[in-house]
């Protein structure tokens, strides 16, 4: 960490502590004195590879907007915690690189627990079910398991 006032790359921290999604810091620098505040954020790069083969960046609004379209009066707040609890799914994975499939099945159990016609919305597209008699089996699958 470089100090802003006289590049120094001599800092000390001299407080931390968690601040919304990120770590904030208090530091010193060694040479000059002056105090500064940091801010750190984990950042990682994973990608997605789409049932067509293209490959594209992982995008965290893109999966937000996933509970968005099949729950239509969810609060911000709530659909930002299922895609956390998705993203932290993927990440177990531990991968670089992972199926939208996957990615799709752990929106699925999600949107299970939290909103079964969401569930199905959602179940629609990705299953393609575009019969109704699959729909009624997959409406007895959620309601029976």
């Amino acid at each position: 960490m470089f100090c802003p006032y006289c590049n120094s790359s001599q800092t000390k921290v001299l407080e931390s502590r968690i601040y919304e999604d990120s770590m904030r810091r208090r530091r010193e620098c060694i040479d000059c004195t002056s105090r500064f505040t940091t801010y750190e954020k984990a950042t990682f790069n994973l990608k997605v590879c789409k049932k067509d083969g293209k490959i594209e960046n992982y995008d965290f609004l893109k999966l937000m907007n996933c509970f968005v379209k099949a729950c239509p009066r969810i609060e911000e707040k709530s659909a930002k915690e299922l895609a956390l609890n998705v993203q932290k799914k993927v990440l177990l994975k531990k991968s670089s690189q992972i199926q939208s499939a996957v990615i799709g099945k752990f929106v699925l159990c999600e949107l299970k627990k939290f909103d079964k016609m969401g569930y199905l919305r959602f179940a629609s597209i990705y299953k393609q079910i575009d019969d109704p008699k699959l729909l009624e089996k997959e409406m007895e699958r959620i309601y029976w398991e």
